[in-house]
């Protein structure tokens, strides 16, 4: 019986090739769609759960309170949090710190050799006990307790040793007077893609103390990230009440002063931390459970298609629905022939599916920015949401059409009496309606996320960051020393015009700046605790990178280092938005006005017009930034021409005959600027490619609907022709109810995706401003494809003969 309705199904879909194709495009498009983005949807939900105790490590984070409102989140914090939180916190049963060493990248000299190691930190020996990494060589026990000890992950051990036999192998961490001599004790396998907390070298934190000047009790700098591990089966909810106890007791012991401690579960910092030193940049649970979603409407619409198809033909099947009722055939043999269709389409478009998965797989992961080699077909889930979307798209796709075209009368059909019912044209409407509504809110979402993109990138940064090349400063005894003459062969150059020292420069992110609260005018009445950024620069920064003066000097060669002479009042450069906190109006009252902190006095020296350190994307930030000539973090070198190639060259000749010992670290600035748009970017491809898909499905249904309605009435076009009726007239006659459908549409998505806009664009600083157009072209250019696929197949069929047309049935 089952081969008998396999091989009706393969003859229904020989005869009607164009709509067999349709629903099978359109049906393995939508599985293809859905089941790549939910890949990546579960890639960006599983950060974390390599490590076993995940559910139990909680990092601690601080916040800075000014007025009883928090103003600004830090995720380092204190080195005595950790021990003080095990001490007196029951619920706490371990702890470990990591101490971002060197960041972005770290001078490694093994051998007579200088190699750059990217993410180096210092580690308690218990970091291996929260997050359990395996060791590869090494023994875990007692691991990390020594001062000068290192372990490396299996890549950076082949990548400098060329084996991963390097017990016993030493290192070196030079700094400007010596070197820190670090013992290999171990391996471990490189950090998964999914952890926040990536590493190339760990070394132990005793060393920060024996070697770097970093103390056990040191409450005044707060650059170590903390994690704390809570025993079995503490409620979060409880721990976070005794954390909040925790940091009171602190605060009426006056160890902190208006902060706030607080926990934060591992499994969440990827999605919802986007606190300041964030060891990577995060990703945004928004976007991702956004693009899910839309993913799924893309689904729904494939489904929707074959529905509004199939039920559509539902009037060239009826004759046969009647003959098989008159000979015999029950209610549930027509269902399942019905069913037995879709369940073969369905299969078919798996498999096609998954065809194109396998053909645009490398490209989804570069778009993505999945980890090259993400085994998409390798991952079990992958089969089992195929299998799982396939059985809901036979049950959804199947049902209707199967109980609709079961459902004729055999007396009506064979008299020819039967007509379609209301029912069912409400529904198919109603499901049209749904579909252009989905394909007007997606494009209404796409104009606005490249204009709001395209508004980032067209933004005046207040600072210049083209035809700059940065390069990290060398790490030795004679790099100060040699810097005078390197600048001078820079400037000799003939494209050179410029040559900068600095701590960070923009774009970098805010992780090379220090921080610091409490700095208040001298004589103000109200104390704050805003917290401000504070960069080091010397005299040429501010002309090198183009930042507007806007009132008082700027510094010059003569002026005298920070902390150099007591007996002096420190002048120091400001931007306009520390102007703002402070409460002056404007910069020319600012020049001269004293400020108080770290127990000395300060003279604002100049003010600096706002600038993006970051992209436009976030607000200014306050700033603060001293006079510090010294050529130990990076320095900036300004080109008047010529390409990339030759600025490089340039730079990397006269670097190495000045350092070499050093290896050569760049970066064009301009470049390493927009790799902060990179998530936009990132969310602007795919967003655009889920809605050319949602386009191209309703695309083919409409044109499936289209040629569906002209052959119905291919005769009464010929008769409308015979009696004079233009192309023109019959494209608008058969358009109008596409249209009414179209407009329904507009009216219910615009409020929607109104809502979904604004709730999008409040997390920009600087944002478009919403326009008219933004929602009327999407609306015309839907109206235009109706237009487009309705009038191909009435101009084809109005310029047929009529009396073709007219012989028609």
């Amino acid at each position: 019986m089952f081969r008998n309705y396999v091989k009706i199904a393969l003859r229904i879909f020989k005869k009607d090739r164009t709509f067999t194709a349709i629903n099978l495009v359109g049906l393995a498009t939508g599985l293809a769609v859905a089941l790549l983005i939910i890949q990546y949807v579960r890639f960006e939900l599983s950060y974390e759960n390599t490590h076993p105790l995940a559910d139990r490590i909680v990092r601690l984070t601080m916040d800075y309170m000014s007025g009883g409102s928090v103003n600004a989140q830090d995720t380092e914090s204190y080195p005595p949090l950790g021990p003080r939180a095990l001490r007196e916190m029951p619920e706490v049963v371990n702890y470990t710190r990591a101490y971002p060493y060197g960041e972005p990248s770290v001078t490694v000299q093994i051998g007579e050799n200088y190699y750059l190691v990217e993410k180096v930190f210092a580690v308690d020996s218990s970091f291996f006990s929260l997050f359990n990494y395996p060791l590869l060589r090494g023994n875990k026990k007692g691991i990390m307790t020594k001062t000068r000890q290192a372990v490396l992950t299996e890549t950076t051990a082949l990548k400098y040793f060329n084996t991963l036999d390097v017990m016993g192998k030493t290192l070196k961490l030079p700094k400007a007077e010596g070197a820190v001599v670090l013992e290999v004790v171990g391996v471990v396998p490189d950090s998964p893609a999914n952890t926040h907390l990536k590493f190339d070298m760990l070394f132990s934190y005793p060393t920060m103390l024996s070697d770097f000047g970093e103390k056990e009790d040191n409450w005044n700098g707060n650059n170590t990230l903390t994690y704390l591990q809570l025993a079995q089966n503490v409620n979060y909810d409880q721990f976070t009440k005794s954390l909040a106890a925790f940091s009171d007791r602190l605060e009426k012991e006056k160890i902190i002063k208006n902060e706030r401690v607080i926990g934060q579960k591992i499994s969440d910092i990827h999605l919802y931390s986007h606190k300041t030193f964030e060891t990577e940049p995060n990703g945004e649970a928004k976007s991702v459970f956004f693009l899910l979603g839309v993913a799924f409407l893309v689904l729904i619409s494939a489904f929707v298609n074959y529905v509004n198809l199939t039920t559509s033909k539902a009037l060239d099947r009826a004759r046969e629905i009647g003959m098989r009722k008159v000979v015999g055939s029950t209610q549930n043999q027509i269902r399942t022939q019905i069913f037995t269709e879709t369940i073969l389409i369905n299969l078919a478009a798996g498999l096609l599916a998954v065809a194109l998965i396998g053909a645009v797989c490398p490209l989804f992961i570069q778009i993505a920015g999945l980890p090259e080699g993400f085994p998409i077909f390798g991952d079990l889930f992958f089969w089992q949401s195929l299998v799982g979307f396939l059985l809901l798209s036979i049950l959804l796709s199947g049902l209707y059409p199967a109980f609709v075209l079961s459902s004729f009368e055999p007396v009506k059909v064979l008299k020819g009496t039967f007509s379609r019912s209301n029912q069912g044209v409400v529904l198919r409407k109603a499901l049209v309606v749904f579909q252009f509504t989905i394909t007007i809110v997606l494009l209404v979402q796409t104009f606005t996320v490249y204009r709001q993109v395209r508004f980032l990138r067209e933004q005046n940064l207040g600072v210049e960051v083209g035809r700059t090349l940065v390069v990290k400063a060398p790490v030795g005894p004679n790099a100060q020393k040699e810097y005078g003459t390197f600048r001078q062969a820079l400037l000799a150059q003939s494209r050179v015009e410029a040559v900068s020292v600095s701590g960070t420069v923009p774009g970098m992110g805010i992780t090379p700046m220090g921080t610091t609260t409490g700095i208040n005018l001298s004589d103000a009445m109200e104390k704050n605790s805003y917290n401000f950024y504070l960069t080091r620069i010397d005299s040429s920064f501010v002309d090198l990178m183009g930042i507007k003066l806007l009132a008082g000097k700027n510094y010059d060669a003569t002026s005298w280092p920070v902390f150099s002479d007591t007996t002096k009042r420190d002048e120091i450069l400001v931007n306009e938005e520390a102007l703002r906190l402070w409460g002056i109006p404007t910069p020319q009252e600012a020049v001269g006005r004293e400020l108080s902190f770290w127990g000395r006095q300060w003279t604002i020296r100049g003010v600096l017009k706002n600038y993006h350190y970051e992209s436009p994307k976030a607000a200014y930030i306050p700033m603060i930034h001293f006079y510090y000539p010294i050529f130990d973090s990076f320095a900036s070198v300004k080109f008047s021409g010529g390409n990339s190639s030759e600025q490089l060259a340039t730079l990397e000749k006269v670097y190495k005959s000045h350092f070499p010992y050093s290896p050569f670290s760049y970066f064009f600035l301009d470049s390493e600027y927009d790799k902060q748009y990179k998530a936009d970017d990132r969310f602007q491809t795919v967003f655009s490619i889920l809605t050319g898909f949602a386009i191209l499905i309703s695309c083919l249904g409409l044109f499936g609907l289209a040629t569906f309605t002209v052959s119905k009435r291919t005769k009464e076009i010929g008769i409308r022709k015979v009696i004079g009726a233009s192309t023109v007239n019959l494209m608008i006659l058969l358009s109008k109810d596409f249209m009414k459908t179209v407009l329904v549409s507009v009216v219910i998505g615009l409020p929607i995706t109104y809502f979904l806009i604004e709730n999008w664009l409040a997390n920009y600083a600087s944002r478009i401003e919403l326009s008219w157009w933004l929602f009327a072209a999407p609306a015309a250019l839907v109206l235009l494809l109706v237009v487009i696929s309705i009038g191909g197949k009435t101009m084809s069929t109005a310029l047929m003969n009529p009396v073709k047309s007219l012989r028609s049935e």
